[in-house]
């Protein structure tokens, strides 16, 4: 998961690689189904393998791993709630704290 830093670095680069592959999709007349999206969203996989350690090769999937997206662990089962203001846990039904 990344942090508010982090993500915000992640995103900056996302948003790099969805210019260039616009721009480049529209110098050569490429529809988006025939653009190779794993090679020109390389940087953002590769920075978040650099930051977590953990590979991901969908630049996509990195953008749903943002703590602050997701709320804190349910004091029940432990399970994640899902947003930070969750009224209850979604595994468990076990109200949410606070």
């Amino acid at each position: 998961m990344l942090d508010e830093d982090e993500y915000a670095e992640i995103r900056a680069l996302y948003s790099q690689c969805m210019r260039a592959t616009q721009e480049f999709r529209q110098a050569h007349g490429i529809p988006l189904e025939s653009a190779d999206m794993s090679d020109r969203f390389r940087p953002v996989c590769d920075a978040y393998e650099r930051m977590t350690g953990m590979k991901e090769t969908v630049a996509n999937a990195i953008m749903h791993h943002r703590i602050a997206q997701y709320g804190p662990p349910c004091t029940q089962c432990g399970r994640v709630l899902r947003t930070p203001q969750s009224s209850k846990c979604l595994e468990c039904g076990h109200p949410a704290d606070g």
